[in-house]
């Protein structure tokens, strides 16, 4: 897919039924696996600031702007990004994929109580997906997670650890499945089994859905401030590559002049 760079992170150009449709025609379809990360102006942040972490979401073959700063932030560096591509609309749109093409899911991430409430909601509302295996986000062996997986030969994997841990899990472990379909999720479990409520359909389409969140969580406001760390970060980086790239240019005209 057409992908745009944004401080050393290639992000899918499309809108959501764009990259859905091609996840379904050239990987569900095939039987290929994927790992999908779904990136945040947080999480963004987060990977300019610890290269290790940079190169875990590097590796994705799929790198999603979910969080329209991260596509604010394209456009005032001229890669622009078409939309946001939502984390929890993807898992819901799988999950009727996973329901028509009766496909095999693991479900890995948050508390047992969440985990075990998003487990029965499937089992209800999906009757053509066979959950064949599921954890809390607690477990504190990761590796024995990652060995049930693989035991269980799922079709997609569902991994809502919050980030880095949901991406460095996929990361370490995906050649124990490569199968499956791997997305990191971050909360979204926590909104599909009701646990947490989700911002109303005109605030999404306003964009709003961060405020929204603040208003209801005000305990969130530390981790706001990543946003405009985020944009001053990458804002940044791109005047200096604008500084190392333009004097080079100059120069080169330089030498055909005096040529």
């Amino acid at each position: 897919m057409q992908t745009e760079r944004i401080y050393n992170l290639s992000y899918v150009n499309a809108d959501l039924s764009g990259f859905l449709h091609h996840l379904e025609k050239s990987y569900i379809n095939q039987r290929v696996g994927a790992y999908i990360a779904t990136v945040n102006p947080e999480i963004g942040y987060a990977a300019a600031k610890d290269s290790s972490y940079c190169d875990v979401l590097s590796a994705a073959d799929f790198i999603l702007p979910d969080g329209i700063g991260v596509v604010m932030m394209s456009k005032l560096t001229n890669n622009r990004l078409k939309s946001r591509i939502a984390g929890y609309d993807v898992f819901v749109n799988l999950l009727k994929i996973a329901n028509d093409k009766q496909k095999r899911i693991f479900l890995y991430g948050a508390k047992k109580e969440v985990n075990q409430a998003v487990v029965d909601r499937i089992s209800s509302e999906y009757p053509g997906i066979s959950i064949v295996g599921y954890s809390d986000g607690y477990a504190q062996d990761k590796e024995a997670v990652a060995k049930r997986i693989a035991k269980a030969k799922p079709d997609m994997v569902f991994v809502a650890l919050g980030y880095p841990h949901q991406e460095r899990f996929i990361y370490e472990y995906k050649h124990l499945f490569p199968q499956a379909i791997a997305i990191g999720l971050g909360g979204s479990f926590d909104v599909f089994s009701g646990t947490v409520k989700r911002a109303p359909n005109f605030l999404i389409r306003l964009n709003l859905e961060w405020l929204y969140r603040l208003l209801t969580n005000p305990s969130r406001w530390k981790r706001m401030l990543n946003i405009p760390k985020y944009a001053f970060t990458v804002l940044k980086e791109e005047k200096v590559q604008k500084q190392s790239y333009y004097p080079e240019q100059v120069k080169e005209r330089s030498k055909q002049i005096d040529a």
